[in-house]
């Protein structure tokens, strides 16, 4: 009856969808780009020009598909650290590129492509690379899809959106409650020897309640926008607090 009922656990455990996420980083970049890998393909936070090049290699040489089967790309947030290789991909991959929907336009219109951002950096938190106001403002200008907090992703329903705000209020997460993965941006980074850390914002109660919202998944993989993947039952049953 033990063996019964292991095998029945093991089973359970194995009807889990497979991982559908690669990671596309290299020892250059602070950031971390995500491949999604479904029936047609999405690119999250291609961070660099560089990060480019590596998925079009890695789509050919790993996994045998054109780029033509990419068919959205998601930005988890829009420090420039994370889309500045958003005009490279375009360039040979015309697709759209979403974002969460609490970006208002300048005028209050919610699809049109000019939108107001905040950047915050305070002593002590992890610094990212800030490239002119022009360059950032271009690249945010591709932007033509915006995304809904709970709502399914465009072409892909298995990949739920949740709204991530705290350090900044633009973040977002991307959860697959099949294959139990999240793909958090910098909501969540990974540090030294792996511990998760939750980043800092101004708003402590928006923080608190990101990750009340985050521990209540039930997730096997988590894949940071910085550090290394985590690979573990409950990964965020401990994290640290950057104040």
């Amino acid at each position: 009856m033990h063996f019964d009922n292991a095998r029945h656990a093991k089973q359970k455990y194995m009807a889990v969808q497979p991982r559908r996420v690669h990671t596309i980083t290299d020892r250059f970049s602070m950031a971390n780009a995500y491949l999604i890998n479904e029936e047609q393909m999405i690119v999250v936070d291609p961070s660099t020009e560089l990060h480019v090049k590596q998925i079009q290699s890695y789509l050919w040489t790993f996994l045998h598909r054109p780029l033509s089967h990419i068919d959205l790309i998601v930005l988890t947030h829009l420090h420039p650290n994370h889309i500045a290789g958003v005009e490279a991909l375009l360039r040979i991959c015309d697709v759209p590129v979403a974002a969460l929907a609490v970006l208002h336009a300048e005028k209050g219109e919610k699809n049109s492509s000019s939108v107001r951002l905040t950047e915050q950096t305070r002593p002590g938190t992890h610094q990212h690379f800030n490239p002119s106001p022009l360059a950032h403002e271009r690249q945010t200008k591709l932007i033509n899809l915006w995304l809904n907090d709970v709502e399914g992703l465009p072409g892909h329903p298995n990949w739920r959106i949740i709204a991530s705000p705290g350090h900044t209020p633009e973040s977002l997460c991307l959860y697959n409650p099949f294959s139990r993965e999240l793909l958090c941006g910098d909501a969540i980074i990974t540090i030294q020897w792996g511990t998760p850390l939750l980043r800092g914002g101004p708003n402590h109660r928006q923080l608190e309640e990101t990750l009340r919202i985050l521990r209540s998944l039930r997730i096997h993989y988590l894949y940071p926008g910085q550090g290394r993947p985590m690979l573990g039952q409950q990964p965020l049953s401990d994290v640290d607090i950057e104040w």
